[in-house]
């Protein structure tokens, strides 16, 4: 069976088919969600490798601009599985919801692998992390970036109440940085890494890692009302992008030119960042998962400290 993709542009088509009911489902069909990003490599491996149609799965794969969008999805039961999302408003949904899904595998971003770090220019007056006082920062839209690099940065002496944040789009960042219009930037590794090499320089490794290392930053997850009601389909669909993990793990050289195909990345780009080290389903760190969970408490990102294992318990 072939695989479908749908981009953005035929996705709310068809997520609102799906909530009108306009969509019968198989009961071999699952609904993936990912963005065409970096760490959404697990899903591009499984396309290439047809490791889905392996298992005879019928597979409806919709891309969206954000980790919000996606669990928006999952939330009103428009998809049933996402490979590839931020588990900061996975933790906000449980939460507010209990019980809608189960993290079957997270990132272990560490210093040594991560793509999240303050950047600036070559030729920036600022020489180190203590000058970044009484200057302005980009960082990612959302509560969630600005507070996490608040505490990196006061955690290395500098007062986050003397930096001014600068909520901006990807698309806009390094724009805004090349123009002087932010001094800096909270910037994704790809970004800075399709540029010019030497044009820009690191002031700092991981930021989340430095925080939480090892950080599970980002998570797999699955809706836990599809694994009840097609456990056999939902353990075909796990499977194959745990077959995906593995094959990445143990073929980094061979996974990098699938970058370029599904995501904006030049093959340059592709060959230099770094793969993801991914858990497997019986690697999940429920500590690490439970430091991240107790961070973004204490810096006042979430209402209340949860238990991790309601995030990776079994589905009953």
């Amino acid at each position: 069976m072939r695989t479908r993709t749908i981009r953005v542009a035929a996705a709310m088509s068809l997520l609102m088919a799906m909530a009108a009911g306009g969509c019968s489902r198989r009961r071999d069909e699952v609904r993936l969600a990912y963005p065409p990003i970096m760490g959404s490599l697990p899903v591009f491996v499984a396309e290439d490798q047809q490791l889905f149609e392996k298992r005879n799965l019928k597979v409806q794969i919709v891309s969206f601009s954000s980790s919000n969008d996606m669990v928006s999805a999952l939330v009103a039961g428009q998809v049933d599985l996402l490979p590839a999302v931020s588990l900061v408003p996975l933790i906000h949904l449980e939460i507010q919801h209990p019980g809608r899904f189960r993290v079957f595998s997270h990132s272990r971003m560490r210093r040594d692998n991560s793509t999240y770090r303050l950047v600036v220019k070559a030729a920036s007056p600022v020489g180190g992390l203590p000058d970044l006082q009484g200057r302005k920062i980009g960082v990612f839209p959302g509560t969630s970036a600005t507070r996490l690099l608040g505490a990196f940065l006061k955690r290395k002496g500098v007062n986050p109440d003397k930096v001014t944040f600068i909520q901006l789009p990807p698309s806009a960042q390094v724009a805004s940085l090349e123009s002087g219009a932010i001094d800096a930037l909270f910037a994704y590794d790809p970004l800075i890494l399709m540029t010019e090499p030497g044009h820009y320089r690191a002031l700092s490794d991981s930021v989340y890692a430095e925080l939480s290392e090892p950080c599970p930053l980002g998570a797999s997850v699955i809706s836990r009302a599809f694994e009840r009601s097609h456990p056999r389909v939902s353990a075909r669909a796990t499977a194959a992008i745990q077959e995906a993990i593995a094959y990445m793990a143990a073929h980094p050289q061979e996974v990098r030119p699938l970058l370029p195909r599904f995501t904006k990345m030049t093959p340059e780009t592709a060959s230099r960042v770094n793969v993801a080290d991914v858990t497997l389903t019986n690697d999940v760190d429920a500590a690490a998962l439970q430091r991240f969970i107790d961070l973004l408490y204490q810096i006042g990102e979430i209402p209340e400290r949860i238990d991790a294992h309601r995030l990776i318990d079994p589905t009953r």
